[in-house]
């Protein structure tokens, strides 16, 4: 279950792709998504904020569609947090997001169980990489992400980064310059989420700092007893 401001956002920000993408086409959501950006200034990171403009860009561009698109991603975001979806008639998108944020805020937080399925160490190189793709594509979109991703593998390529972490470090900061923070840290949050981890962003950390903190924490939670089931 989301607990920080940036795991719910980042969930409300995939629960929509999926939403998109399962009634019409990955294609869709990133053409939605790219008009966001370049019509409206809105980037991928601020549409959960944005969500009274981004409904009504909704119905603009999908006309009628547009409620059930609103509708499929509410019950995403509602699986994903671990909450039981009823359809309201009178809700819109931003008033599910609030019904479930509000929710979650006021759950009674319980332990979890011994037997959760939860990402282990063995997990962390695979989310690493899918991390690193997605919080590329989230920070500057998909068409510029493609560019990146040419120049990155210069240095290292995908399949060997988790093995040449300080390589591709530096690939990162001499592909992004002074942007390279904002890149890190889309990363770091999506590697959070994906391992179940809450994010706090650190001042000036950098990405290695991140992984290191999240390897600590992964081994912690093995220690403390937690086991990873059918993977």
């Amino acid at each position: 279950m989301p607990v920080s401001t940036d795991e719910f956002n980042a969930v409300v920000l995939e629960s929509m792709d999926q939403g998109i993408r399962s009634l019409l086409s990955q294609e869709v959501a990133d053409a939605f998504r790219s008009n966001l950006r370049d019509k409206l200034s809105i980037g991928a990171e601020e549409i959960p904020d944005q969500l009274p403009t981004v409904s009504v860009m909704l119905r603009k561009y999908f006309g009628p569609s547009a409620r059930t698109i609103e509708n499929t991603t509410a019950q995403e975001l509602y699986s994903k947090c671990g909450l039981e979806f009823k359809k309201n008639q009178d809700y819109d998108l931003t008033d599910y997001v609030e019904d479930a944020r509000n929710k979650l805020k006021s759950a009674v937080p319980t332990p979890q169980p011994r037997n959760v399925i939860l990402p282990l160490k063995d997990d962390l190189d695979r989310l690493l990489v899918e991390s690193v793709k997605e919080g590329i594509e989230d920070a500057i979109g998909k068409d510029s992400a493609k560019v990146a991703f040419r120049f990155l593998e210069r240095d290292v390529t995908f399949d060997k980064l988790p093995r040449h972490l300080p390589t591709f470090y530096s690939a990162l900061k001499k592909n992004f310059g002074k942007d390279c923070s904002t890149i890190e840290k889309a990363i770091a949050k999506k590697l959070y989420l994906k391992l179940s981890l809450e994010f706090t962003e650190t001042p000036d950390a950098e990405l290695s700092r991140y992984v290191e903190a999240a390897y600590i924490k992964l081994s912690q939670r093995e220690q403390e007893g937690f086991m990873n089931i059918s993977r």
